[in-house]
């Protein structure tokens, strides 16, 4: 699914929030991939955050180097709520 960033209410802010724990340099994810949120800046692709069990890994592009964390529980449970409407 696709969306602008004013068509979700907040979005921008739990997305800094859980990208921002993310910490560790290329760390393996705990469980696999189940959401992949690519934002783009224009047609320019800048940054991917996947959500994978109560992990994320944040990979800035082009060719940035990922960083893998835990974000705050109620923060990733809001942001799976506002990618699944």
């Amino acid at each position: 699914m696709r969306h602008a960033r004013g068509d979700i209410e907040g979005l921008a802010a739990l997305v800094n929030t859980v990208a921002r724990s993310a910490t560790t340099a290329d760390a393996p994810l705990a469980a696999p991939v189940e959401a992949r949120l690519s934002l783009y800046q224009g047609g320019t692709l800048i940054a991917v955050l996947e959500i994978a069990g109560d992990q994320v890994r944040w990979t800035p592009q082009p060719g940035g180097t990922a960083t893998v964390g835990t974000p705050p529980a109620q923060a990733l449970a809001a942001l799976r709520a506002l990618l699944t409407r």
